[in-house]
């Protein structure tokens, strides 16, 4: 019998497993005896679940405490389940990734064609204590709050606590509500938005993130998710003798050593992606032995010190290639060169005069030996005859023939640089030799060896490039080879930078030491035959005291710049202020509360500290204001290689992503040449966008229909929106609206308040 490694004791005990993924949203109340009784009533006429085999559930339960039925009537004191049916159950053993058994549940209800799921609940129970592990539940027909009458961030606070406490009161009294980690959160721009909470496990008053309780409130108060990560059989370090904090601090700070490297913001485009930062990335990685201060890697294992980085070669070499570029006979006899592919017969070939590295033109060949049953595939560089990619499927034949011996990894990594040098000369001077990680002790099937190299660029890493090679243990025979490298180009030089020390200083200032524990890596142990079936025997888990550095959270990684001493964000490479500064010339402002919260989504900044919410706010600016609140919070995925719909906001240009954003929902015309975004913006262009995005754009173009008292709205070009905005309450005015007015900051922010609260009314209920 073919031998599998076992990870997971899960058993579906119907015949459908829905997708968790339906389960986000919804009501739920929490353990009341009125909820236990209505379960109990409801429990007997659910359908008795069998296993896969047609046995019942409890027969395949294995060791657990608590049987099928038993955890159901628990589950049912968490649920009200009338009018929903028991749709599925399932059994999950305990494993090392969760170290309890657990049994599920999931009730449902469907709409009367049973094409949708109406309302759902999912409940977990722990098969041993009996405790809720995990609660789901949605309804989609739920009401919802309008946007004025959400819930606010303290009150789900206090919800989440009520839930917890009421339902899980053993776990409540070892947690806390944890947020070092996490960046506050931005006050939401719409309705339906929810709130997240976790809860970390104290041990001895000490943080154990590898264990919580999370808990999700929607924007009406109610708990649609709870999920428990615990481990009751771990053994903890004794926090005895502990070095204090401030020691902590200070044998950090003598091994800090902030390091250089090139970054390419993951959402950077068109010309930006060719154009790395230098830059100083987060440099705590190690941890502090809470004990003795030892330094520890991540594997929390003693530290040792930086080997000095090993190039494959020690100067250029010569390309395999130096004429005209390769023809497809040419590069199928180099590959067969390189690789000795005897008895192999070319299957297929393709050429591409922009391969995704560095848009060179590349061959990509297809071989298959027909005797063997073997294959192999390789992409050869046309004008250089540089591999950048190989894979072959082992013969069986060299597999049976492999000793029992395994190859020695140095043996390996030292045939992997001459492979290397032989397969990629151009590349071999500037691929480092990247020293073999700690083992993480997880089992797992391990019949191959990998060695790895990194681009070095002055000697710095490079913000791409990278090459793999992976042998065979047992035969030593290469399997795979590939080199991967971006487009972005590099200085001859390094240049002038901030200084290592410099950079630690920003980077201290940014930090402080926090005592944890954490659970040490998976032992290794043989693994278990039970029935033919490898198992791997569950580990006892060891956490330990150490001390780590903890950063002011974001709700976006970041970056030092190492040029200009700035911090950048590791998404859009955009310079971000880590700590907002508040406004000087707010307090008991009208508008404050609106001000705020365009201030706190960058749709307004501040001149010398102030937000001045007597200027007048530009067109840009407010489109900007608008789409975000479009988009959910978020940015917007433009290509930057777009063309621009108008002359005069240009891909450079900070408004660009938002304005052709805007022109994609109709917010702008896009009929006009130019937009003028930084030019102050009429009180009835701002009624004509907000109709816009309320999505009456057309019927604001019948204003005819609409009656109005305004005495001086009657030749503006937009009368119908000026009336639809007046109506609503968005924007205020008596006898007259002064359409040619500017707005101020003020009015705008308190314009766009409103507009949230209407427009979450709008989508609530049907539009007129």
């Amino acid at each position: 019998m073919k031998t599998l490694l076992v990870r997971s004791g899960s058993i579906l005990l119907t015949a459908s497993l829905l997708a968790p993924g339906s389960l986000a949203y919804g009501e739920t109340r929490a353990a009341l005896p009125a909820d236990a009784n209505a379960a109990s009533a409801a429990s007997p006429a659910m359908p008795a679940s069998k296993g896969s085999a047609g046995q019942p559930a409890s027969a395949q339960s294995g060791k657990a405490k608590i049987s099928k039925d038993a955890a159901m009537k628990i589950a049912g004191k968490f649920v009200s389940t009338a009018g929903l049916e028991l749709n599925n159950v399932s059994f999950r053993s305990a494993d090392p990734w969760r170290a309890f058994p657990e049994w599920t549940f999931y009730w449902v209800k469907k709409s009367k064609n049973d094409a949708e799921i109406e309302h759902s609940y999912s409940v977990g129970i722990n098969a041993d204590t009996g405790e809720l592990t995990s609660f789901s539940s949605y309804n989609r027909n739920a009401s919802k709050p309008d946007y004025a009458n959400r819930i606010s961030y303290d009150d789900a606070r206090k919800k989440a606590e009520e839930f917890f406490s009421a339902n899980v009161p053993s776990k409540w009294k070892e947690t806390r509500l944890y947020h070092d980690d996490q960046p506050v959160q931005k006050t939401p721009l719409n309705a339906d938005a929810s709130y997240a909470f976790r809860f970390v496990r104290l041990v001895d008053d000490i943080p154990f993130p590898d264990n919580s309780v999370d808990i999700t409130v929607d924007s009406s108060g109610k708990v649609t998710n709870y999920s428990v990560s615990w481990n009751d059989d771990v053994t903890f370090e004794s926090p005895g003798k502990m070095i204090s904090s401030e020691e902590a601090a200070e044998l950090f700070q003598k091994a800090l050593k902030p390091t250089l490297s090139y970054v390419v913001p993951w959402e950077a485009q068109g010309e930006n992606r060719d154009k790395p930062i230098l830059a100083y990335d987060n440099p705590f990685k190690l941890f502090l032995d809470g004990s003795d201060g030892t330094l520890l890697t991540p594997q929390l294992k003693p530290a040792k010190p930086e080997e000095e980085p090993v190039p494959a070669s020690s100067k250029p070499l010569s390309p395999r290639n130096a004429g005209k570029p390769l023809s497809q006979d040419a590069a199928v006899s180099l590959v067969d060169q390189v690789f000795g592919l005897k008895g192999y017969a070319l299957r297929s070939a393709n050429y591409s005069e922009s391969d995704h590295r560095s848009n060179r033109p590349v061959w990509n060949l297809d071989f298959e030996n027909k005797e063997k049953q073997v294959f192999a595939s390789a992409a050869v560089d046309a004008i250089t005859g540089d591999v950048y990619s190989f894979y072959t499927n082992l013969p069986d034949t060299l597999k049976a023939a492999a000793t029992k011996q395994e190859t020695n990894p140095k043996a390996i990594e030292k045939r992997a640089i001459e492979d290397l040098k032989k397969f990629a000369p151009t590349w071999a001077n500037r691929l480092y030799l990247d020293p073999p990680q700690e083992e993480t002790g997880e089992q797992q099937p391990d019949t191959s060896y990998t060695v790895r190299f990194l681009r070095l660029v002055n000697g710095i890493a490079a913000a791409s490039g990278s090459a793999h090679l992976t042998y065979d243990k047992k035969s030593g025979e290469l399997m795979s080879f590939n080199l991967d490298f971006g487009r972005e180009s590099y200085p001859s030089r390094l240049g002038d930078h901030i200084s290592a020390d410099k950079a630690a200083e920003a980077w201290l200032k940014e930090a402080k030491p926090e005592a944890v524990y954490m659970l040490e890596q998976l032992p290794v142990k043989p693994l278990e035959q039970k029935g033919g079936v490898e198992i791997a025997p569950l580990p006892e888990r060891k956490a330990k005291l150490v001390y780590r550095m903890t950063t002011t959270p974001l709700e976006q990684g970041y970056f030092l710049d190492a040029l200009s001493g700035e911090w950048r964000s590791t998404a859009t490479g955009k310079t971000i202020e880590l700590h907002r500064t508040p406004p000087s010339d707010l307090d008991g402002h009208k508008a404050e509360k609106e001000l705020l919260l365009m201030y706190e989504y960058d749709a307004l900044s501040l001149v010398d500290g102030k937000i001045m919410p007597e200027k007048e706010i530009t067109r840009g600016e407010m489109i900007e204001m608008l789409m975000i609140s479009l988009n959910q919070g978020r940015m917007f995925g433009i290509s930057l290689e777009r063309k621009a719909s108008f002359a005069d906001v240009a891909n450079t240009s900070r408004y660009f992503a938002a304005v052709e954003a805007a022109v994609d929902r109709g917010l702008l015309d896009r009929n006009v040449s130019s937009l003028r975004p930084d030019e102050k913006i009429t009180r009835e262009e701002l009624a004509d966008m907000l109709v816009r995005a309320l999505g009456y754009r057309k019927l604001a173009d019948y204003s005819d229909m609409f009656q109005s008292d305004l005495t001086d709205i009657a030749k503006s070009k937009n009368r119908g929106a000026i009336v639809i905005v007046t109506s609503l309450g968005i924007m205020k005015s008596g006898q007259e609206f002064h359409p040619e007015d500017t707005v101020s900051r003020a009015d705008a922010a308190i314009a766009f308040s409103r507009f949230l609260e209407v427009r979450s009314k709008l989508d609530e209920n049907p539009r007129f």
